[in-house]
């Protein structure tokens, strides 16, 4: 009888989840022997950052200048607390965020709040629809800071569960390959486009981790999913589909709840353009959503973090790509030229680039790089990861570009064109997965 009832009330549950808006009082909780023993403390904090005046919008080679907002963009904060040990995880909506203001930032925050720089990671959406980090008096670092402390001092106790789901046909590989080469979709005509094959995979696995508090309140959801944040069309400011996420999530519980993104290795990852705009967003959220009905609850409660800085190897004789600009981008020649001759003039021996992992419980952890992997290679980091669920979190605690597979080279296409946005060994790549999967490793051991 007891079963029977148990099972009738989380039908109920799951139905109200699923059917629209969520109220405080129909969300699943777990049995109270369990919630007296497995507590975390989490906060979490936000500071807006949406520009107040006309901005010119990153991402582009043609960018565009606008005072119109989509959605807001923020900065948010989610710290975790086990004992003594914390760890804080930072999202950005940004294009990028430069290894050197990481550190600055990370610095900062160690300052103000005593959280070890080697504990925080902070990770930039990559949205296209916002300006760079320069806009920012500070580039950001104080509003860094203020969302730390504000999570800080925000912590309460909660259960901290993880899920996984599917969200397939949102995103495509953006490469293909034609006459032995690899083209860009944008550069193809549009009939072209489904001609030829993928040059390599997607990933439609979202990876969400949440807290819940003790009043069996979601306190935020964190998530990461692997695709380019490039889905909004619209000369406006936005977060993109993070943006679209949060707005979807808000319409569906009667309370606040953050949501906080990790871009997953999305280097050759792009939205599929044949869906709506706003398809994304809903897609997305609602699988988040539906993944929480089977969430599993971290039974003991335990947090460790390695952070590693590694020197990687420059690009290997870098060229100037002239004629297979020609041929594909020629429009883009002179800004490729540029960008070669200005990245030539900077050019060093070594560059360096920070490592986090975060292993919360016995079977997630969190592994960073600051990069923009291609997606072959973070689905490779999953598949020898020891964890049941692993996010692979790039473009965090700095920006090194764009890192194709060591095969992708010899396709070419601009994500291999030395300059500001590539300029690494070309084994950046096998060296950035075997770190990963080292890190992950030993995390596993503790």
């Amino acid at each position: 009888m007891k079963l029977f009832l148990l099972h009738a009330i989380m039908c109920c549950l799951l139905v109200g989840i699923s059917a629209g808006r969520v109220r405080s009082d129909e969300l699943p909780t777990s049995r109270k022997s369990e919630a007296s023993h497995n507590i975390f403390y989490v906060g979490i904090g936000k500071v807006d950052i949406t520009p107040t005046k006309e901005v010119t919008l990153a991402g582009s080679p043609s960018p565009k200048k606008t005072s119109a907002v989509g959605t807001r963009l923020f900065v948010k904060a989610m710290v975790i607390s086990v004992g003594e040990q914390k760890v804080a995880i930072v999202t950005l909506d940004t294009l990028k965020y430069f290894t050197d203001y990481a550190v600055e930032a990370r610095k900062h925050v160690e300052a103000t709040t005593h959280i070890p720089a080697s504990n925080i990671i902070i990770s930039a959406s990559h949205t296209h629809r916002g300006p760079l980090w320069s806009y920012y008096k500070d580039r950001l670092k104080t509003s860094i800071g203020k969302a730390v402390a504000l999570a800080l001092n925000d912590l309460t106790p909660c259960r901290i569960g993880t899920s996984r789901g599917i969200v397939e046909g949102v995103s495509k590989n953006r490469r293909v390959i034609k006459d032995g080469e690899a083209w860009n979709t944008w550069l193809l005509k549009p009939a072209e486009r489904k001609e030829f094959p993928a040059a390599g995979p997607v990933d439609p696995e979202v990876i969400v981790l949440a807290a819940v508090d003790q009043n069996g309140k979601y306190k935020a959801i964190l998530y990461n999913y692997s695709c380019h944040a490039t889905n909004t069309r619209d000369a406006v400011i936005s977060a993109d589909y993070p943006g679209d996420v949060q707005q979807y999530v808000d319409k569906h519980f009667d309370y606040d709840v953050p949501t906080l993104f990790l871009p997953g290795a999305c280097g050759d990852i792009n939205p599929n353009f044949n869906n709506r705009h706003a398809v994304f967003g809903i897609r997305l959220g609602k699988e988040i959503l539906e993944s929480l009905k089977n969430i599993e609850y971290v039974l003991q409660p335990s947090l460790h973090i390695e952070c590693r800085g590694k020197e990687l190897p420059s690009r290997e004789s870098p060229e100037f790509k002239e004629k297979e600009i020609v041929r594909k981008w020629p429009v883009q020649l002179n800004h490729y030229r540029k960008s070669f001759e200005d990245m030539k003039k900077r050019e060093r021996p070594t560059y360096k680039c920070f490592f986090s992992g975060i292993k919360i419980g016995n079977d997630f952890a969190i592994v960073t790089n600051p990069d923009e992997l291609f997606c072959e290679i973070g689905l490779s980091i999953k598949k020898h990861s020891p964890f049941k669920h692993t996010m692979v979190a790039e473009q965090t605690n700095g920006a090194r570009g764009y890192i194709p597979s060591v095969k992708a080279f010899d396709s070419g296409g601009y994500e291999t064109w030395y300059g500001e946005h590539s300029y690494l060994t070309i084994r950046a790549g096998d060296l950035i997965e075997k770190e990963s999967i080292d890190i992950l490793k030993l995390l596993k051991s503790q």
